[in-house]
């Protein structure tokens, strides 16, 4: 049986003049995970990362325990340019989305259904082919009988759990918003079907000390 474990990276830098970096508090998150993994025995056989920096930057505060050899990077792995697809799909509809943490959530779900259903034109990239890309990418790299380690974004592990359980795309939206920064998922790999096994793990943030980096 293999094994894939799917992180999201540590906490980005929002609101600040480049999101693709990690904060302070996203270096610590991806330290404490690595050691976490360390300690708990965890063995990869390989490790891929997307190539954003802030992909770069949580394997690289992994590392930090894991020192694993052998390392590729995927841009196939890369989160989706959802920024971008906000203004298109404001110019395409002429509607100003609001702004605050208290919108987000469904501004995100309105943008995910329009692209999904291909209603916003003059975007780098469609839904399908996104997903696609993300699901070539992991169909990949992994091998059964080896343990994979995958560091990412919010949405390519969402569009694998939905691939995985025949979510619908409310669901996959649910999924990626609940989904917490340096949180790790994991994938069991038996004749050639993947199986989810756990979702959202943070095993390494939940001690007195270190809850305010959920």
């Amino acid at each position: 049986m293999g094994e894939i474990t799917f992180i999201r990276h540590g906490q980005a830098s929002y609101g600040a003049a480049n999101y693709d970096k990690l904060s302070p508090l996203g270096h610590q998150q991806a330290e404490w995970l690595g050691h976490h993994l360390k300690v708990s025995g965890h063995r990869f056989d390989r490790i891929v990362c997307g190539t954003l920096r802030r992909h770069r930057e949580t394997l690289a505060g992994i590392q930090q325990s894991l020192n694993h050899e052998t390392v590729a990077e995927d841009a196939r792995l890369n989160e989706m340019s959802f920024f971008a697809l906000e203004r298109a799909f404001e110019a395409y509809t002429g509607e100003l989305l609001p702004l605050g943490q208290a919108a987000a959530a469904r501004n995100f779900s309105r943008v995910m259904a329009a692209w999904e259903a291909d209603e916003i034109p003059d975007v780098d990239e469609q839904y399908g082919d996104f997903r696609s890309r993300i699901l070539a990418a992991v169909a990949d790299h992994s091998r059964e009988g080896e343990h994979l380690l995958v560091v990412s974004s919010g949405g390519p592990v969402g569009v694998t759990i939905r691939e995985v359980l025949g979510l619908d795309l409310a669901a996959m939206t649910n999924v990626i918003l609940r989904t917490y920064n340096a949180s790790y998922s994991r994938f069991a790999i038996l004749d050639g079907q993947r199986h989810l096994v756990q979702f959202n793990g943070v095993a390494h943030l939940e001690t007195a000390d270190r809850r305010h980096a959920l």
